[in-house]
């Protein structure tokens, strides 16, 4: 059974584009890369909302560090998201692996004009 994901952007496609867009996607985690959209997993399934690429502005990789929390606070983790800007919003996406992420962001560069990195102020 089908069911649609879900739009995030302002922009909408239509179901007969949508529909198999989605099903060849090249996946990245919880996230996919088609032709036409960027579908993005929440709520921890795969690929349930959607980001037309023609609404995107910019993405780009964000890394954080977790509070130590072995030996007094001396192990700590990093955390990378994908940020996405669209509509005049920013959107960050948790990625398990950095590696996933940067793999993304090369077929970004590659598929698309959409500019990858943060923007220099």
């Amino acid at each position: 059974m089908y069911i649609p994901p879900r739009v995030l952007s302002n922009q909408t496609l239509p179901a007969e584009v949508l529909r198999p867009d989605r099903g060849y996607c090249t996946h990245y985690e919880d996230f996919g890369l088609g032709d036409k959209a960027l579908y993005v997993g929440m709520y921890g399934l795969s690929r349930v909302g959607y980001i037309p690429l023609s609404a995107i502005q910019r993405v780009y990789k964000r890394l954080g560090v977790t509070k130590g929390f072995f030996e007094q606070g001396k192990i700590y983790g990093t955390l990378c998201y994908l940020v996405v800007c669209y509509d005049g919003k920013e959107k960050a996406y948790r990625f398990t692996r950095e590696e996933n992420l940067d793999a993304l962001l090369d077929a970004f560069r590659e598929k698309t004009n959409i500019p990858v990195g943060k923007p220099n102020k």
